[in-house]
């Protein structure tokens, strides 16, 4: 779906900014070529090919809404009477030897009706097939051209039946092929003002150059599409982005972090609406699980960003993380087209989707112009997708999003009602895990969490300490549990997970002191508290200021994200490798790195630092598995009667 626009879409995009002194169209062989002549010269060019795909689904979905109209997809072609008529079914589009053929199946009956009774009938079954081909008018209407067509019985041959039959045909379902029409001049239209915010004025000159020279090289009909090879002479000097000068590194400086930080805020602001906007749509468990992966390797990805570790020579960094992000959301859109899940929805998906391929295109076949997306840009692009919406999607907000919660299968926010145990149907086994107990268990978790209000413990305090964290810890992880339907051996495992990953992130610990102050525990890349849950990759999913000031809060926060990484990547981790030490190692890889470091601890490619954290990891995990006791003045856990020696 998402790419079944973009021919006639880019080929309207082009069109509009020059004016050719001849717009023709003609087949040759099996194919429909458009003939764009008259365009100005761009000298020393490279032609830069761009594919672009039309899915034959689209067809099918149209044609359905004009002919196959009754219910189980019937098209009631011609009736007369119960002895004259004509309905069709199951109607295909698919690829023979270059053209696109149209197949449906069929039944009908042709007699004469005298005194209520049918003479000579003339009963059918079998299938009509036609081949077209597409081609695109001035007033850019997507139409078919019909080649040829043939009438088969229901062995697939050619029978003896004409005359009456081929009448009706002609008549009365042919032009349902041929009056098939795809108006693409909003969406057009709307790509146009998207790529006018997007361009730099100084380099809005060199982009009409280009667009001017852009011709359709060669169109195909492939298996399930019809795919347009467009191509674009790009000026060598605009082929290969500019390279920055030989000089010494120097630090980015804090307005230009500034900067990178204010256009992260709005990506993820608008990556943000998008998902809402497609999980809202898409009531898939499967496709709602992409997109909290999407949105969290996005997060993941710009928190280098933000700690300012990067460098010029790499280039934009932002503009990295958009392409990538994109590229990832457009297969996710693709599939669900391809599942049936966009309904009536598919041409909104396709405008949306289209507009920002477009994007991408012109700034892959000239990088040297610096393609940027503006705040009015996102904008534009974010309403083609929710056109009613009221909210500015560029809205940024540290508060937590009950919608965003929701979407994903937790509850609203963190509470102290019992859970609802999922459905057994349902893959959402992570569902609502992070809730306090009633009654008495929560009563107790309020009497720990006070005590450990501010309380960063000088090693005097360690023999006190250490049991409260231990039974807060357990007491977490046993409610966390709760109508996740963990398996036992699963849930053994994740007794050891929790505890090991606290003293992995924090040494236990929410509070240190700072001289004479007492503060919540934080990383350079913005990880807070006992658990180091990370106020840029969970915004919107969690309290800000409970995540650094509420103990509890803290622990209940990491638990749920733990058990949702155990479920979704840590038992994925077993399936590959066979070996159950996969399932703890892999699910804290993703909860220190996100969802792209699953597989980590066990890649030759590692640095030498994930080597050691994830060496580490394992360590404190084998303590705890081996009923080991946490020393916290190593943070370390020392397993044997002697105590004398650690894990491993």
């Amino acid at each position: 779906m998402v790419e079944r626009y973009a021919f006639a879409i880019l080929s309207a995009m082009l069109r509009s900014f020059f004016r050719p002194r001849s717009f023709c169209r003609w087949r040759v062989g099996v194919a429909a070529v458009l003939c764009l002549s008259g365009a100005p010269r761009v000298l020393q060019a490279a032609e830069v090919i761009l594919p672009l795909t039309v899915r034959f689904d689209l067809l099918i979905q149209r044609l359905a809404e004009q002919a196959y109209t009754r219910p189980g997809g019937i098209a009631p072609i011609w009736y007369e009477s119960d002895c004259r008529y004509l309905y069709l079914d199951h109607p295909q589009f698919s690829r023979q030897e270059g053209y696109l053929r149209f197949i449906t199946h069929g039944a009908g009956n042709f007699g004469t009706e005298v005194l209520g009774k049918c003479l000579s009938p003339l009963n059918w079954r079998g299938f009509i097939e036609v081949l077209v081909v597409p081609y695109l008018t001035a007033d850019w209407q997507l139409h078919l051209h019909i080649v040829e067509s043939n009438l088969y019985d229901e062995e697939r041959q050619k029978g003896l039946l004409t005359g009456l039959i081929w009448e009706v045909i002609e008549r009365s379902f042919l032009p349902y092929l041929t009056g098939l029409a795809v108006d693409l001049a909003l969406p057009r239209d709307d790509i146009l003002s998207l790529v006018r915010v997007s361009v730099p004025p100084s380099d809005a000159a060199q982009v009409e150059a280009i667009l001017q020279g852009a011709a359709v090289k060669a169109v195909e009909v492939r298996d399930t599409a019809v795919v347009v090879s467009v191509v674009l002479p790009v000026p060598n000097t605009l082929v290969q982005a500019p390279q920055p000068p030989a000089e010494p590194e120097a630090p980015l400086s804090l307005a230009e972090l500034e900067a990178y930080q204010q256009a992260l805020e709005r990506w993820d602001a608008f990556l943000v609406f998008v998902i809402k906007g497609v999980g809202g749509d898409l009531v898939d468990p499967h496709i709602r699980e992409e997109l909290f992966e999407l949105l969290l390797t996005s997060r993941y990805a710009f928190l280098p960003i933000l700690a300012g570790e990067v460098t010029r020579s790499e280039g934009d960094p932002v503009r990295r993380l958009f392409i990538d992000t994109w590229k990832r959301l457009h297969e996710i859109v693709q599939e669900a087209e391809q599942r049936g899940l966009l309904g009536e929805q598919i041409l909104r998906y396709a405008g949306f989707i289209s507009a920002g391929d477009a994007l991408l295109a012109i700034d892959q076949a000239a990088p040297g112009l610096g393609i940027e997306i503006s705040a009015d840009g996102l904008r534009r692009l974010a309403r083609m997708l929710r056109p009613d919406a009221v909210e500015d999607p560029l809205f940024y907000s540290l508060d937590v999003d009950p919608t965003l919660r929701t979407l994903f299968g937790l509850s609203p926010d963190i509470s102290p009602e019992p859970p609802e145990v999922p459905a057994p149907e349902s893959r959402l086994g992570w569902l609502a895990v992070a809730h306090a107990a009633a009654g008495e268990e929560d009563s107790e978790l309020a009497a720990l969490n006070k005590r450990f209000a501010r309380w960063a413990p000088e090693t005097s305090e360690f023999a006190a300490y250490r049991p409260l964290m231990e039974k807060l810890l357990g007491k977490i992880t046993d409610q966390a549990q709760q109508g996740a339907s963990l398996e036992a051996r699963y849930a053994s495992l994740y007794r050891h997970l929790m505890p090991a990953t606290a003293l992995q992130e924090s040494c236990w610990r929410q509070f240190e002191k700072n001289g004479e102050k007492i503060t919540y525990r934080t990383s350079s890349l913005g990880s807070i508290g006992l658990m180091q849950v990370n106020q840029h990759v969970w915004r919107g999913f969690y309290h800000l200021e409970q995540l650094k000031w509420n103990t509890v809060y803290n622990a209940r926060a990491g638990a749920e994200i733990l058990l949702r990484y155990l479920q979704q990547y840590g038992i994925a981790e077993e399936k590959q490798t066979g070996t159950p030490d996969s399932i703890a190692r892999g699910t804290y890889a993703v909860y220190n790195a996100g969802p792209k470091a699953a597989k980590r601890y066990r890649s030759r490619n590692s640095s030498a630092r994930e080597k050691k954290v994830d060496g580490r990891f394992w360590e404190l995990y084998r303590g705890f598995a081996a009923d080991g006791e946490v020393d916290l003045y190593e943070c370390t856990v020392e397993v044997g009667a002697g105590k004398g020696n650690k894990a491993g």
